[in-house]
């Protein structure tokens, strides 16, 4: 897979993670709102480290 192509499905993730953590805390659903805000923050950090090889 291009990391361009990678990158695209990482952002993809990233806004359906998001969008479940808005969704928990909405309905007050803490237990799922910690879970998915950690996935958002996983998402990120391998999307930072995608980027940093394609600027090495």
């Amino acid at each position: 897979m291009k990391r361009k192509k990678f990158i695209e499905y990482i952002d993809k993730l990233l806004e359906r993670s998001d969008a479940w953590r808005k969704d928990a805390e909405k309905r007050e659903d803490w237990n799922s709102a910690c879970f998915y805000q950690g996935e958002v923050k996983a998402y990120e950090r391998v999307k930072r480290l995608v980027n940093q090889q394609l600027h090495v």
